[in-house]
């Protein structure tokens, strides 16, 4: 075997391979619809494809393929051979892939919640097809890592288990779904395959702390949310180690960090056409909920109206398994004494919980 036998495709910075094995052709990866032109062209005339998602944004030529080639064999693990029957809405030439399983010397490799919870990577001579593990990267580490903190950051024990059982391995190339190649060791001259196991490993690693941690997250109009917030903050001071953030001037990943190091968090909205503003809901969508789930939380807010934002904010994050310690504090306009020691009872609450 030699890593000559892989084909490289790339369409819109998205990736899909072909490899000669064993007098069998395999492509792998694939690519959104408006992407697929050539992905259909090269997958149709193979005699297999691998799937390392379900994802349509790596599987979007997919149905083109089977319309001209139907008895092309489709290699995937079971949730994704489910899957992607229900997303072209017909039967595949189904091969089931399971964890270690090798084919014409290729081995996959299960690593679910990468990102989607049916992902597999796949090793063939010492390469690895990564999914979205590894991509976007754009020839500086700078793409490397937003493309980490944008898809991967939320399922960091994942990550990490990754990347104990990737250590065990002889790789010598990466080759992601999106983004630049590794070959044979380098990304574009700049970093190695450990450099790029390093990373991950770093970007990913848990959080310790002697000390509970407490988190302020807010957004506020008219300053009225926020010194709510400025309260809550007061409070903790002394009990705890304490960030506070105002979503509309902090830097999103930074605060994302903060709120999956924390013990607890508080988190204020303002209430914009019946809704949160959207970088509140950024905040909550970002969340590593595989960690967070039963964290101690509750919601403030000042509100001109109905405040609808302050109530879809509290039960969603009750949706997503944390622990709200109060009902809402919720504050017509601007907050008076009376609603200042309602949001010390909350902290309270707040800190009693932990």
């Amino acid at each position: 075997m030699s890593a000559s036998n892989i084909a490289v495709h790339t369409a819109g910075n998205y990736n899909f391979y072909k490899i000669a094995a064993d007098g069998k052709t395999f492509v792998i990866g694939g690519v959104p619809e408006e992407y697929s032109a050539d992905y259909i062209n090269i997958a149709a005339s193979c005699d297999a494809a691998v799937l390392l998602t379900s994802n349509p944004e790596f599987t979007g030529g997919l149905d083109g393929v089977l319309t001209r080639n139907p008895d092309i064999e489709i290699y995937a693990g079971s949730a994704c051979l489910r899957n992607i029957k229900a997303i072209l809405n017909r039967a595949v030439n189904e091969r089931l892939v399971k964890d270690n399983m090798s084919l014409s010397g290729i081995r996959f490799m299960v690593m679910p919640n990468l990102r989607w919870v049916d992902t597999i990577m796949a090793v063939y001579d010492g390469v690895l097809f990564s999914g979205e593990a590894f991509s976007g990267f754009d020839g500086s580490a700078v793409g490397l890592r937003q493309y980490f903190d944008k898809r991967l950051a939320v399922n960091k024990p994942y990550v990490r288990t990754a990347i104990k059982r990737l250590r065990t391995e002889r790789l010598k190339a990466v080759y992601p779904a999106y983004g630049m190649t590794c070959p044979q060791g380098t990304v574009c001259e700049s970093a190695t395959v450990a450099e790029l196991l390093e990373s991950y490993e770093k970007w990913s690693a848990a959080e310790t702390s002697s000390g509970r941690r407490a988190v302020v997250v807010y957004s506020s109009e008219y300053g009225f949310t926020g010194a709510l917030a400025e309260r809550a903050a007061k409070r903790l001071c002394g009990s705890c180690e304490v960030n506070v953030y105002d979503v509309s001037s902090s830097n999103l990943s930074e605060v994302i960090d903060a709120v999956n190091r924390a013990d607890m968090l508080a988190i204020g909205t303002n209430t914009i056409n019946r809704n949160a503003p959207e970088r509140i809901w950024d905040v909550i969508t970002r969340m590593d909920l595989m960690n967070k789930r039963g964290m101690p939380y509750f919601v403030f807010g000042s509100f001109g109206w109905a405040g609808d934002g302050i109530r879809l904010i509290d039960k969603t994050l009750t949706a997503m398994g944390m622990r709200g310690v109060t009902r809402p504090v919720d504050v017509l306009f601007k907050p008076e004494d009376k609603d200042m020691e309602r949001m010390d009872a909350a902290v309270d609450k707040l800190t009693a919980a932990v």
